[in-house]
């Protein structure tokens, strides 16, 4: 098998990460991607296998700018991101807990590669997790002996393999895609080459080996460790959006990016059919074909000679037109439905209301917060055994303190996106309200709350 080979998990989550990456771009790249997110119509299809032949007035290009426009017409909103913009602000608020042994003093300031200390790095796990579901945190050592911590991409962890040692499941083998500078590239286009870290343990060592895609080894194997102890482990962690295994966790917000996918694409047809509404096709019969009444519009006249020759305009009705909105409308609400159950910490409710309610839900904001604060405290202890000192001295704890009035206020916001600032009517917010459990009032009683300054008016 090549090094290049990935893990069954690895396929099967691939395209959800690449929608998620697309998601948090926003408009420009989901519509970049074209028919990927946004299928052709079958009458566009057609007038492109027709144009350029006697069976068609059309040309290539002009058959392609059908498309080009209902693309163009399409709304994609941003849900994803401003939601997660709202959540991290959220969890920034937490302080973590951290205590470290004396030999590992420098990393509670100094964490990563690119110099960011363990708080920032926490932030970045949980937005990893949050948005891919999956973090790979490996325990390293810079030319200066200074311990860090190197951070992947649920996309460039390609493969790995778990045993089971001593009743537990333990990772014997990880494969990590990185780029490499390619020899004599120029400095103004730099040209990089796909290489793989392979992580495995070789006769109970771990054993570190960089390969190129055809798997020619570049350098010889390293064994990290000290000469009269080597590691006996990989020291690598993924954290998880639900627990820290090997195995591929769920993503959070991947409901609320697929929702807007949806509304993306029912906003084209939506605007596709207002665009039609708004332009009659004028449609003459009974005139001599060498006429030419091709001028329309307000400031023109035509002059029909004939007596048998009529005009008159094909207007689109857009009988559709009402349940296409309303589906966006549906979109909508799983969208803010969707933020609700990530944000959803059961702060206010009893243990057994909590586990009735989140039976099919398990990776919400206060999850994700300690998963990933248990993953970081993780790979710290791999690198406390590594350093000689002791892993039970190192603490990196986060208790999630959540006020309901923080959830509200923050669920507030991510609908108030939703709802793009009243563009939608007000029923799509108490919808959204009475699903999330915040109130239980009819329309008509929010309204007169509203109405009577009750409720804030911003609200709606």
């Amino acid at each position: 098998m090549a090094v290049t080979a990935t893990h069954s998990q690895y396929a099967a989550m691939s395209d959800d990460w690449q929608m998620m990456e697309d998601a948090l771009a926003g408009p420009r790249t989901v519509k970049l991607n074209g028919v990927t997110y946004l299928p052709k119509t079958s009458g566009m299809i057609e007038a492109e296998s027709l144009a350029g032949t006697d069976q068609s007035p059309l040309t290539k290009e002009d058959a392609e700018k059908l498309y080009r426009s209902y693309k163009e017409r399409a709304e994609y909103p941003m849900w994803v991101k401003d939601s997660l913009r709202t959540m991290v602000g959220l969890v920034s608020r937490q302080e973590p807990e951290i205590a470290l042994p004396d030999k590992m003093s420098g990393i509670e300031e100094n964490a990563t590669a690119d110099g960011f200390g363990l708080k920032e790095l926490f932030l970045r796990v949980v937005i990893a997790n949050l948005t891919k579901g999956r973090k790979p945190l490996l325990g390293e050592f810079d030319e200066f002996g200074k311990p860090y911590i190197a951070t992947y991409t649920a996309e460039t962890a390609i493969n790995w393999r778990a045993e089971s040692v001593n009743g537990r499941q333990d990772l014997i083998l990880a494969v990590l895609k990185e780029q490499r500078l390619r020899e004599g590239s120029d400095e103004f286009d730099p040209q990089y080459d796909d290489v793989y870290r392979v992580l495995d343990l070789f006769e109970g060592r771990y054993r570190v080996r960089l390969l190129k895609a055809s798997g020619e080894q570049i350098g010889d194997d390293d064994f990290p460790g000290f000469t009269n102890k080597p590691l006996d482990f990989i020291p690598l962690v993924f954290a998880g959006s639900t627990d820290n295994s090997v195995a591929v966790d769920e993503i959070p917000l991947l409901t609320m990016a697929q929702s807007a996918i949806k509304y993306y694409q029912l906003s084209a047809d939506y605007y596709q059919s207002l665009h039609y509404c708004a332009h009659p096709q004028p449609v003459i019969t009974g005139i001599k074909s060498d006429e030419d009444l091709r001028v329309t519009g307000p400031m023109a006249a035509w002059t029909l000679e004939d007596p048998q020759a009529d005009a008159k305009y094909l207007e689109f009705t857009g009988s559709g037109v009402e349940a296409t909105r309303i589906a966006m409308q549906d979109a909508r609400n799983a969208a803010a439905e969707a933020g609700a159950k990530v944000l959803d910490t059961g702060s206010q409710e009893s243990g057994d209301a909590r586990i009735a309610r989140q039976n099919d839900q398990h990776s919400s904001l206060y999850s994700v917060c300690v998963t990933s604060a248990q993953a970081i405290e993780q790979v710290l202890q791999y690198i406390a055994i590594w350093v000689g000192a002791n892993p039970d001295d190192v603490v990196f704890k986060v208790e999630p303190k959540f006020s309901q009035t923080d959830i509200d206020a923050a669920m507030l916001t991510i609908l108030h996106n939703i709802v793009m600032a009243g563009s939608a009517p007000r029923e799509v917010l108490y919808d959204a309200l009475r699903k999330m459990g915040f109130t239980e009032e009819s329309d008509e009683e929010l309204d007169a709350k509203i109405e009577a300054g009750v409720m804030p008016q911003q609200v709606a």
